[in-house]
């Protein structure tokens, strides 16, 4: 299974590529298993967006270093984030939880623009089909049915993240594509005992981490644990200090 995994992951990859790809990058474990791919077969560039010193950019610069790859940093200031909390919220105007998730991708798109890229990865979908979040694990010690979950809003995410995403490349001139939201992908992954899937509950995606292994993805990042990319990139302090004003100003577009 995890030779057919893995050969699902290439082959979804490789489908979405183009001869210069653009990769959201975090130095995390799915971005790091689309780059690691992407370079077998394109010219993938990488863009990071975040505040000074971030972990993200800690381990993106060292894995970009491993790989090989250009690695496009852009460093925000806390003013930059509040302005791009705005331009995110202009593109979805959804709670505040949600805006932030766009800064540190709407920073890195237009760094993106700015070199020409025209198509850039993303990856979403792997927290949905490889057991990423811990609220998965506590839903299922709760006694919730966690695989109907986990299909319920892996096959809604088009309405939801991917859409997001999409509109606010779309800015940019860039058109988002997802190598995890894959049909053929989500079938081999779905058919992988939801217990072995959770295995680790501290790493957690440990299946995927295991096919990042086999295909020989940086240790670095198979082995680095979780972080959210609001926090990950270091600009969540900043919008929570901000967090009442900005809810005020920019409440959800359904809010009374």
């Amino acid at each position: 299974m995890l030779v057919e995994l893995a050969k699902a992951l290439e082959d979804g990859i490789q489908q979405a590529l183009e001869d210069r790809p653009g990769v959201a990058f975090s130095g995390g474990l799915d971005s790091t298993i689309i780059a690691h791919v992407a370079k077998k077969y394109s010219s993938p560039e990488l863009f990071i967006a975040g505040m000074e010193r971030c972990e993200d950019f800690q381990y993106a610069e060292v894995l970009a270093e491993k790989m090989g790859l250009p690695l496009h940093k852009r460093t925000l200031s806390p003013h930059e984030v509040l302005e791009y909390y705005r331009a995110s919220y202009s593109i979805f105007p959804g709670e505040f939880l949600k805006v932030e998730l766009l800064v540190p991708l709407c920073a890195a798109g237009e760094a993106a623009q700015k070199e020409g890229i025209e198509v850039m990865l993303f990856g979403t979908g792997a927290e949905e089909l490889f057991v990423g979040y811990a609220r998965y694990y506590t839903y299922a010690q709760e006694g919730g049915d966690l695989e109907k979950l986990l299909r319920e809003e892996y096959s809604t995410l088009r309405n939801r993240e991917i859409k997001m995403i999409t509109r606010a490349m779309r800015k940019y001139g860039i058109e988002a594509r997802f190598p995890f939201y894959n049909p053929e992908l989500e079938k081999i992954a779905s058919s992988i005992p939801l217990q072995q899937r959770m295995e680790d509950k501290i790493l957690k995606k440990c299946v995927l981490r295991e096919a990042a292994k086999f295909l020989g993805v940086p240790e670095l990042a198979v082995k680095r644990k979780k972080k959210a990319l609001q926090y990950g990139s270091g600009i969540h302090n900043v919008l929570l200090k901000n967090a009442g004003e900005l809810s005020r100003t920019f409440p959800p577009k359904d809010a009374p």
